[in-house]
């Protein structure tokens, strides 16, 4: 009986663990609201818990989005930049938004952003949104997520309040 147990846990650890790793690819849909100008993109990206991501674009070619513990870099339209997050909010914010989005913690990331969270249940689909309690001059203004049963984020749009809209799909 020992040993079943034993196995047991080993076998438990395990999925946890694997659940804390995820590749994908996504498409992403960022829209400029006072133009109306979309501008489409795609890629894959990686998952490793608990704060490693790496979003590379197949298009626009040459960008990525990289998280590295509290290394956070980002190249866009040719341009790389790199924030140190434990000496930047704005950048520690965002940071620990996606992360804590797809890792499922939505209920702390409602609470970095100071945002009012409904979720509801709809068949095999969880549906998170957060909206901002006020106004601020950076930030999401809306997030919202669409889990799949597994408890993988299929479907984000992040809200801006400076007026623009990303939404990224995923594929497992």
């Amino acid at each position: 009986m020992k040993k079943l147990l034993i196995l047991f846990a080993f076998l438990a650890f395990g999925l946890t663990a694997s659940a804390q790793e995820l590749s994908a690819t996504f498409v992403q849909k960022k829209t400029i609201k006072a133009t109306h100008k979309v501008i489409p993109g795609e890629g894959t990206v990686t998952f490793s818990a608990p704060d490693q991501l790496r979003m590379t674009y197949a298009v626009p070619e040459g960008e990525y989005l990289i998280i590295d513990g509290n290394k956070l870099e980002s190249c866009v339209k040719g341009k790389a930049i790199t924030f140190d997050t434990a000496k930047n909010p704005r950048m520690r914010k965002m940071r620990n938004t996606l992360l804590n989005c797809i890792t499922g913690d939505y209920e702390k990331a409602a609470e970095e952003n100071d945002a009012a969270l409904v979720v509801e249940q709809k068949g095999d689909v969880k549906t998170v949104s957060m909206m901002a309690r006020k106004p601020q001059p950076t930030g999401y203004a809306r997030i919202t997520l669409d889990y799949n049963k597994k408890g993988l984020p299929v479907r984000m749009v992040l809200d801006e309040f400076a007026g623009i809209e990303t939404e990224y799909t995923f594929k497992y």
